[in-house]
């Protein structure tokens, strides 16, 4: 990561005045050397540009001037948010807030690599970025470095994100003695902690073709990967990959699916008081060890090391693979996918698995941040870019941009939340929530009846949440605030890496015992003892 610097402007600051005052120099140094034409128009090329400077400046700052705002947001897997026919949600923000909004996504893979480019280079071609809830470390690293507005400040001058961003999100991204972020509300449907996501899904229509019956067990999900590769009904051959993942689904693997049958699904456990990480517990090795297995097999696809999203998705569309990691709220997509070429697929997620007794998935705490909106430092738009993150606020806009319109879109039901009306629902909201760089209280309520958006979706949203209710474990580090992740995000983001790597290369060249506890050795070393001191500090005296 690059320096942002530490005063009250970043060290990629531009200045029209230095420019112009160094222009006139060079003409008055090439008049002196008798070369006065070429002086006097370096003087009127000086003037001229530094004119269009400040022009260009003083439009950026004032509110009535430029109404075009660009956005960096996460990766919205093949959702165009500049298409207005498809989204009208884009239309309807552009008509009320009157702005121009041009989005841009961050790639699928590895995203965090051109967002730290891009910030370090001083983000002036966006004025604000939004990322996820796994935007956290970022976010923390980004506000420590100073390459972030001060969104306190900012605040002041707003009419509506002031009064209706709850205060304790505002709290959970406090570093030091301010914040440098929108926080919007992780929205549940559950009473006991945050929604669960990603899990093992599984092509129905495929295991009904195989005679098996759905696996519970890991011994059950290893037989039945293993008669998909024997059968190959597609003749894949090579291809064939009956659990198709990409290497950042073996993280995945270990949190939703198959970790919590060797005790390793939460990133940190409560063990008597103490939070040990996943990373030094006997169950990670074993957690290993059984995915080496599944590769070594052909049970687990051999191109996980290279695979990205747009691969493992298309092998589980064309018949080749079985079984994938994937979120409840992809269903509607897939189905459409499949509607056109295998009209008869169908698919459900597989509860997650269990051994020895031992079975569990990860889940947050209960209203958690769900995403963090920007706007970077170097920015010279932020008092038009808040003005409008500001009217998009305007409860009305709001309401109806993330549900719609009554009587069209959603009724009320007797208990007083939102139903949506479909298919009208779909078609005008489907991606409304992709628009949203804030949220209410209320927006909970609202979110419920997103989830309902689509009926195949509300039905396997109910299945990993309800259902599966039983399997799933709060992890209690998700509550540690900002400001304290804030001093070892650096340090988080060191054990991700380190860790991912020993992972792949477990699973791709095998491993051992020894292997394992030299891993753990390096890693307390280069980054776990301080997590394991800082994470407890906070767990102890919260």
């Amino acid at each position: 990561m690059s320096d942002f610097g530490t005063g009250s402007n970043p060290v990629f600051y531009f200045d029209g005045h230095k420019l112009f005052g160094c222009l006139i120099i060079n003409a008055m140094e090439e008049m002196n050397s008798m070369k006065k034409m070429k002086g006097i128009f370096c003087v009127f090329l000086a003037l001229s540009l530094s004119t269009a400077l400040f022009a260009k400046g003083s439009q950026q700052n004032n509110p009535e001037g430029t109404k075009i705002i660009r956005a960096l947001v996460p990766n919205q897997g093949g959702v165009d948010l500049n298409d207005g026919a498809a989204n009208p949600v884009h239309l309807l923000i552009q008509e009320r807030t009157g702005y121009t909004v041009t989005y841009d996504t961050l790639p699928a893979d590895r995203p965090n690599d051109k967002l730290n480019a891009i910030l370090a280079a001083g983000a002036a071609d966006y004025d604000y970025i939004s990322l996820y809830a796994a935007g956290k470390e970022q976010y923390a690293q980004y506000a420590s470095q100073g390459a972030l507005m001060d969104m306190a400040l900012l605040f002041k001058n707003t009419k509506y994100i002031s009064q209706l961003t709850p205060k304790a999100l505002i709290d959970a991204v406090t570093v030091g003695d301010t914040f440098y972020c929108i926080p919007g509300l992780a929205a549940t449907g559950r009473t006991s902690g945050a929604n669960a996501d990603n899990f093992l899904l599984i092509r129905t229509d495929l295991l009904n073709a195989l005679g098996l019956k759905m696996p519970t067990t890991l011994d059950e999900f290893t037989a039945m990967l293993q008669a998909f590769k024997d059968r190959d009904t597609v003749k894949a051959g090579s291809a064939n990959a009956p659990l198709t993942v990409t290497m950042a689904n073996l993280n995945n693997l270990r949190s939703t699916s198959i970790g919590g049958a060797f005790g390793v699904e939460l990133n940190w456990s409560d063990q008597g008081g103490t939070l040990v990480p996943y990373q030094t517990q006997d169950g990670f090795f074993e957690f290993l060890q059984y995915l080496r297995e599944l590769y070594v097999k052909g049970l687990m696809d051999p191109e996980m090391p290279t695979n990205n999203g747009a691969a493992v998705r298309e092998k589980f569309t064309t018949n080749k693979a079985l079984v994938r990691v994937d979120g409840w709220w992809d269903i509607p997509a897939l189905l459409a996918t499949f509607k056109a070429s295998y009209p008869a697929a169908s698919m459900e997620f597989i509860q997650p698995l269990s051994r020895n007794g031992k079975v569990g998935a990860a889940v947050s705490s209960i209203n958690q941040v769900g995403f963090f909106t920007f706007i970077p430092r170097a920015s010279k738009t932020y008092q038009t870019t808040m003005d409008f993150l500001d009217k998009k606020m305007e409860p009305e806009l709001f309401k109806e941009t993330v549900i719609g319109k009554e009587g069209i879109d959603y009724t009320v039901n007797a208990q007083g939340g939102y139903d949506p009306i479909l298919p009208t629902f779909f078609d005008h909201r489907a991606n409304g929530d992709k628009y949203v760089t804030a949220t209410s209280l209320e927006y909970g309520n609202y979110w419920l009846a997103r989830a309902k958006k689509d009926e195949n979706q509300y039905k396997v949203f109910s299945q990993v949440n309800y259902d599966y209710d039983r399997f799933l474990h709060v992890d209690p580090s998700t509550d540690i605030p900002c400001a304290d992740f804030v001093k070892i995000s650096s340090t988080q983001v060191n054990s991700d890496n380190l860790t991912l790597e020993f992972m792949v290369n477990a699973v791709v060249s095998g491993i051992a015992r020894s292997s394992f506890d030299a891993f753990v050795t390096d890693w307390k070393k280069q980054c776990g003892n301080d997590l394991i001191a800082a994470y407890n500090s906070w767990y102890k005296g919260r």
